[in-house]
């Protein structure tokens, strides 16, 4: 039984330091609608702003600042917010 419970232990211990040091992601493709602002970030109606990362679409999709726009893309989370890495966008409002 002791070791049952060393086990255990050490399992979560392992576990909380993956997740310290390293970013999760949220789900796998989502879709957010929000605005494009000078920053390089999207904020989404509710207010949460996800820093566009940078790749060809995130590229493109920051000189819509100002811009209503839908994208999709996978987000992670990590110390210094969300991250959304775009694979597709529509700019909604010009």
């Amino acid at each position: 039984m002791h070791k049952n419970i060393k086990r255990f232990l050490t399992g979560i211990l392992v576990l909380s330091f993956v997740s310290m040091f390293a970013g999760f992601a949220i789900g796998g493709d989502v879709t957010i609608v929000g605005t494009v602002n000078d920053e390089n970030q999207i904020v989404d109606d509710a207010g949460t702003a996800y820093d566009v990362a940078d790749n060809e679409k995130g590229d493109e999709l920051i000189e819509h600042v100002g811009k209503k726009i839908q994208v999709k893309g996978t987000v992670t989370e990590g110390d210094d917010g969300r991250l959304i890495t775009i694979t597709s966008y529509t700019v909604i409002e010009e």
